[in-house]
């Protein structure tokens, strides 16, 4: 038998390699960090909006019906589920900002793909500047009273 029959997948092609393409380049991988942001950036802001809900249900016992007055603090205080929800939305904020500093870390990596990483980035930004974007709205808000 002839050995051109039995030639090896692995030896080199009689043609020229694409232009702008590298013969023995290998497409570069994901970026773990990335997609730890990715992930990061999805499991805060599904928990914060959870928490957000909790928290509003939660309340919504206390106000009165011409909704600007708390019927009672010291019942608000002591409601359980209520702090634990606010609590668990900073925890959230941390997990997001958390994720932020993963994201920026991952884009910033060489040989490595950047797509998770960005879009981890913009979800965890999302969230830590929307909700000081909030907080902010309700301090001024708070203070025109």
């Amino acid at each position: 038998m002839n050995e051109q029959q039995f030639q090896s997948p692995h030896q080199q092609s009689p043609f020229p390699p694409y232009p702008g393409y590298p013969a023995d380049s290998v497409p570069a991988k994901q970026s773990g960090l990335g997609i730890a942001s990715f992930v990061l950036g999805i499991v805060s802001i599904l928990a914060f909006v959870i928490c957000l809900l909790v928290a509003t249900s939660s309340i919504m016992d206390y106000i009165s019906d011409d909704s600007k007055v708390i019927l009672d603090v010291e019942d608000v205080s002591a409601n359980v589920t209520l702090i634990l929800s606010v609590l668990m939305m900073f925890g959230s904020l941390g997990l997001s900002f958390i994720g932020l500093i993963l994201g920026i870390i991952g884009a910033c990596m060489k040989n490595r793909r950047k797509a998770f990483a960005i879009v981890g980035i913009v979800l965890n930004a999302l969230l830590v500047v929307g909700t000081g974007a909030l907080m902010l709205l309700g301090a001024v808000s708070q203070s025109a009273l």
